[in-house]
């Protein structure tokens, strides 16, 4: 975040360790077969962003980070965006390794059993803007600055989502868990791991861009302040002293991209 206390090292350091954390516990739970899955990842990132949010933000996704930084206000920078996602996947990689090694197996991201393609990728698209909107809601916003449920919000959504659709795609919402399990998996099974990695990369940003969308039209009166009329329109100044990563910003609203 641009204005965190913590050096670009050390924000960058955080990402891969939550998503190191979050891809080994989800690999660990697939390659055992836990019936407690849901519940086991979404603690794991609860935690994890409870720890590293004061650090980096706590996005452990590439759907997250651009959600973040297409809402506007100045939260991020495009260098962070770019080393964040580099960070998220090298940490999700090294995360795969681990769980090869330790199992001596792989698992890729697929639909399954009667399910196709689509239906995996409209259920990507819809839960990850489910986890996209809240975080942007309860994690970002100058009004939810002081809550402390913002971890608790963002792992329970992906435990609801991984009750709900972990039968048709498996719930991944992450590129990150995607791409670690595709690079790990060609290792042993070549490029077949591959097969549906676009669905489980594109979906989930799809997702990113209407939860960020959706966050526009409804926190418009909040937080993007109008002053004048028409085209004119720019953000008031945003700060949040107690997480210490809110931006001060002046960002005029006719340069957001949908």
């Amino acid at each position: 975040m641009q204005d965190s206390p913590h050096s670009a090292l050390c924000r960058y350091v955080s990402e891969f360790l939550g998503t190191y954390f979050l891809v080994l516990t989800i690999g660990c739970n697939v390659l055992t077969g836990s019936v407690s899955t849901a519940l086991s990842v979404g603690t794991i990132l609860m935690v994890m962003i409870y720890s590293l949010y004061s650090v980096s933000g706590a996005h452990f996704n590439p759907a997250v980070t651009l959600a973040v930084k297409i809402s506007g206000r100045n939260l991020i920078s495009m260098a962070d965006v770019i080393f964040y996602i580099i960070s998220q996947i090298i940490g999700g990689i090294a995360a795969g390794l681990t769980y090869s090694l330790i199992f001596g197996s792989v698992f890729v991201m697929a639909p399954t059993g009667k399910f196709t393609a689509l239906s995996a990728g409209v259920c990507e698209v819809v839960y990850t803007t489910a986890l996209c909107y809240v975080v942007l809601n309860v994690a970002t916003t100058e009004k939810q600055a002081s809550n402390e449920y913002f971890g608790l919000a963002s792992g329970f959504t992906v435990v609801a989502a991984a009750l709900a659709i972990g039968g048709i795609s498996g719930c991944c919402l992450n590129p990150a868990v995607s791409v670690a399990a595709a690079s790990v998996a060609f290792m042993s099974r070549g490029v077949v791991a591959f097969r549906f990695l676009h669905v489980y990369i594109f979906a989930p940003f799809i997702g990113s861009a209407i939860a960020s969308l959706c966050f526009y039209i409804v926190q418009r009166e909040d937080e993007y302040a109008r002053q004048g009329s028409g085209s004119a329109h720019e953000f008031d100044e945003l700060e949040s002293p107690s997480r210490g990563n809110r931006a001060e910003s002046r960002f005029n609203l006719t340069s957001i991209n949908y």
